[in-house]
């Protein structure tokens, strides 16, 4: 971005888990540094992204306010905002475009594909970006299921299909141990009904689209039914073994309604003897309850609707029940997506599982992912092999070092070649193909030497004072470690002078995100307006709530008048309404002493 001016948008397509936030943030933090731009926008599609992109962006150094109020735009004590696409009405994309033009600024668009050109989202974007520096355009998924065009993509002339200038797919990012493998496994199914006074039998194999499929899924989806509570006791076996290995890992049903949501968890908690998380997208406590879900351990299932199809980040999800109508590839691979992030606590060759009907449109998409993964991993295995006839010094040297580590690395690239069979199991649970499974470790590192590491397998050679850090720090944050060479030297960069050690040592007090901060200012005015209309009702001798309720509009009246409104008011204006309180607060209390010779109890 900072050597090619001449192009302003770019589109970058990683597969869903590979760490598009990661991605996007070091893109950010280095331009900034490097003074290419000064401030940074970030649109998400959902309320529950805007402060985990903010909480991310403080590890980058970077201070991102969730839009939240009309001051968060353009508060000159952050580098930017974080809003969501459903936010850019013409006063809010106004509010934006006013920002970014006041300097440079790269905009971010995470999930893009959420825009149309001729859409409401789409045209509200586009005004606000009109005078962008810059614009990072992201997705794991670079289509719509309408034919409306993603703004600011390139299409090919032939074929219609986005042309993205970075690609970043599942194969590449398995084979990098950046995700995990996953096991699909799908499950038929039969049903009996009538049509036109006749008995129809059919299997959900055999039955592709239609009126019929959709009789099929009414029938197999039905809670009521055999079919429905056999998946999630097989999906509840295999989160229980999987438990075995990582404590804390958790399950994700996702289904179409909230009446087949509600009876799912009556069943989950039938079978589990624990109440599952609901997360149903209208209820107001939603975002609440999927952030719960997310930091407990010992929940076990978490029911949704389409809330968590996208962008959320649930990194221990780990088996699935899929007992979805929706059949589009944008919604299954977005799916699939919240099982492949690896964690510290996970190594990467625990894979994940995930029950599917075995309906013919959902088992060519899982055949798509299966052979993208294959031919990926083939690919590295070659890598591999050609690197092992580098003759230079530091390919013999290397080669000779690690000759272990090749076959392990050799052995899970095969071992991983079948982690994605979607097999086929009959009604009894009983598959029709057995497939063995190697056991395979995980090699993280690859060292020629004590002193030299690489950060991926195709890296730059870094000393190990240098890389380690970063390996640290990404482990630390939940970070793909595939970023930890981007890491490391990001914090060379920030990394202080050293300490004074004539100077007593002190404990380091940890920084808050800027909007973290701005809440507590904005809560303490309240605190405040709310003290000193206490004190001046006690000085009246009227210290009901009517009087309080009184003196608290009239005192936020008047804040209003010298200050503006308050959710305009940016966090140094915020700073001097609290100044000019705790003012009004120590008059009133030299009042309060003048009258009775010391001060009251407040």
């Amino acid at each position: 971005m900072a050597d090619r001016k001449y192009k302003r948008e770019w589109l970058a397509m990683l597969t869903p888990g590979a760490g598009k936030t990661i991605f996007a943030l070091y893109v950010a933090a280095t331009l900034k540094q490097m003074g290419v731009i000064y401030r940074v926008a970030v649109y998400v599609p959902s309320d529950s992204l805007r402060q985990q992109w903010a909480d991310v962006a403080s590890v980058f150094g970077l201070e991102l306010l969730p839009v939240r109020f009309p001051s968060d735009y353009n508060d000159h004590d952050s580098d930017g905002f974080v809003a969501t696409y459903a936010q850019m009405n013409p006063a809010g994309a106004d509010r934006a475009a006013r920002a970014i033009t006041s300097a440079p600024t790269l905009a971010i668009l995470d999930e893009v594909h959420h825009l149309g050109d001729d859409k409401t989202w789409g045209a509200g974007t586009q005004r606000a970006l009109a005078h962008a520096e810059n614009i990072l355009m992201l997705t794991g998924t670079p289509w719509r299921s309408d034919d409306a065009r993603i703004p600011w993509c390139s299409y090919d002339e032939e074929t219609g299909r986005v042309q993205v200038d970075f690609a970043y797919e599942y194969g590449n990012a398995v084979a990098d141990s950046v995700c995990r493998a996953v096991e699909i496994h799908a499950y038929d199914g039969q049903a009996r009904y009538l049509d036109n006074a006749t008995e129809v039998t059919k299997s959900l194999k055999d039955t592709s689209k239609g009126r019929e499929l959709g009789k099929m899924f009414n029938a197999v989806f039905d809670p009521a039914q055999q079919w429905t509570p056999m998946l999630l006791e097989k999906a509840h076996r295999l989160l229980v073994d999987r438990r075995r290995d990582v404590p804390d890992a958790g399950g994700l049903v996702v289904t179409d309604n909230k009446e087949t949501a509600k009876a799912i968890a009556t069943l989950l908690t039938r079978i589990s003897g624990e109440e599952p998380t609901v997360v149903i997208s209208e209820d107001e406590d939603a975002v609440a309850k999927l952030d719960a879900f997310r930091h407990d351990g010992s929940k076990l299932w978490l029911v949704a609707i389409r809330m968590v199809s996208e962008g959320v980040d649930v990194p221990r999800l780990m088996v699935g029940c899929y007992l979805s109508r929706w059949k589009t590839p944008l919604f299954f691979r977005q799916y699939v997506g919240r099982f492949v992030r690896t964690r510290a606590e996970c190594p990467p060759h625990y894979d994940a599982h995930i029950i599917i009907p075995a309906v013919s449109v959902l088992m060519e998409l899982s055949t798509e992912i299966e052979q993208e993964l294959r031919d990926q991993l083939d690919r590295f295995d070659d890598d591999e092999l050609d690197a092992d006839d580098d003759t230079g010094p530091a390919g013999r040297e290397t080669a000779a070092s690690i000759p272990e580590q090749r076959q392990e690395a050799a052995a899970q690239a095969a071992a991983q070649a079948v982690a994605e069979q979607a097999e086929l199991f009959d009604i009894d649970g009983n598959p029709t193909c057995e497939t063995d499974r190697a056991s395979r470790d995980t090699v993280i590192l690859e060292a020629g030497g004590a002193a030299f590491y690489r950060s991926d397998r195709r890296g730059i050679g870094q000393s190990a004072e240098i890389y380690l850090p970063g390996h640290q720090a990404c482990i630390d944050h939940n970070i793909p470690t595939t970023y930890a060479r981007n890491m490391a030297e990001l914090l060379v960069k920030q990394r202080p002078a050293p300490p004074d050690t004539s100077a007593p040592a002190t404990t380091a007090t940890p920084v808050l995100p800027a909007y973290k901060k701005k809440d507590m200012i904005r809560a303490e005015v309240d605190r405040h307006v709310d003290r000193l209309a206490r004190m001046q009702s006690r000085r009246v001798g009227n210290d009901s709530k009517q009087e309080r309720g009184r003196r608290q509009v009239t005192i936020n009246t008047d804040l209003m008048r010298r200050f503006g409104a308050r959710p305009d008011c940016t966090t140094s204006t915020l700073k001097r309404i609290l100044d000019h309180l705790a003012t009004e607060i120590r008059k009133e209390a030299a009042r309060d002493l003048t009258r009775h010779g010391k001060p009251r109890v407040r």
